[in-house]
C-alpha cells in the first residue's frame, strides 16, 4: 500500500454488554498516528502557557484523529483538572479510552476522579472500585495504587458510608503511616462506626503530627 502503514492494535477486552471476551482490531494510518502526536503535543504546550480553555478543541482533535493513543487522555486529564472541567463532552472520552484500554487501572482511576470533581460520589466509588479490581490482578502496581484507596474512602465518607471507608484509610496508612490528614479521617469514620477507642487513638497521633483539626476532635471527645 502506497505511503500507507497501517498498525494493527489487537487486544482482548471485556463487551459492555456481555461477559466474553471479544478480540478488538484498531486500524490507524501512520499519517493519522502522526497528525494525532503533533495535536497532542502542541495541546500539553498550550497548557504549559496558562491557556487551558484553548487547548480542548486541540487535545480532542488528537483523540478524534487516533483515539488509540494514551498519551492523549493524560493531556485531556491534566486539562479537565487546571480548567477545573468535567462537563460530559469531555467525561466520554475517558469513557472511549476505558473501552479501548479495558485493563488500565489508571483511567478508571482518572473517571473517578473527575466524578470525585463533580461530587457524583456514588459513581466515583464504582470506578475506583474496578481501578483496585484491575490493579489487584497485576505483579506490577501503579505509583497511584494509594490514592485508588484514598479517593474511594473519601467518597465513602462523603456519602455517610463510614464503615465501608475504614479498610480503604487502612491500607494507605499501612504505606504512610505518619498521613495526619488520613489519620484524621480515619479517626472520624471510627467515631462513627461507634469505635471511641480507635477514634481517639487516630487522633492523638495525627495531632501530635501537627494535625489542628484532629486535636479539635481529640478535645471534644474527651471533655464528654
Amino acid at each position: 500500500m502506497k505511503n500507507v502503514l497501517f498498525i494493527s492494535l489487537i487486544m482482548m477486552a471485556l463487551s459492555i454488554s456481555t461477559n466474553a471476551q471479544e478480540e478488538r482490531n484498531y486500524n490507524v494510518s501512520i499519517e493519522s498516528r502522526n497528525l494525532s502526536i503533533k495535536y497532542a503535543i502542541q495541546a500539553d504546550k498550550i497548557i504549559d502557557k496558562g491557556l487551558v480553555k484553548e487547548s480542548f478543541p486541540i487535545i480532542t482533535k488528537a483523540i478524534l484523529t487516533d483515539s488509540t493513543q494514551r498519551k492523549s487522555y493524560d493531556i485531556l486529564y491534566r486539562a479537565c483538572l487546571v480548567g477545573q472541567n468535567y462537563n460530559d463532552s469531555l467525561m466520554r472520552y475517558f469513557f472511549i479510552a476505558k473501552r479501548i484500554f479495558d485493563a488500565d487501572d489508571e483511567i478508571c482511576y482518572k473517571i473517578a476522579e473527575l466524578y470525585k470533581m463533580r461530587k457524583e460520589y456514588k459513581k466515583s466509588i464504582k470506578h475506583y472500585s474496578k481501578a483496585i479490581e484491575l490493579i489487584d490482578s497485576k505483579e506490577e502496581k501503579s505509583k497511584l495504587t494509594l490514592q485508588y484507596y484514598s479517593g474511594r474512602a473519601y467518597c465513602y465518607v462523603m456519602t455517610n458510608m463510614y464503615k465501608q471507608a475504614i479498610p480503604d484509610y487502612t491500607v494507605y496508612l499501612n504505606e504512610n503511616p505518619d498521613d495526619a490528614v488520613i489519620l484524621t479521617n480515619r479517626g472520624v469514620c471510627y467515631q462513627n462506626d461507634n469505635n471511641k477507642e480507635k477514634a481517639i487513638a487516630d487522633w492523638k497521633k495525627a495531632s501530635s503530627l501537627g494535625n489542628s483539626t484532629a486535636k479539635a476532635y481529640l478535645n471534644r471527645i474527651t471533655r464528654k
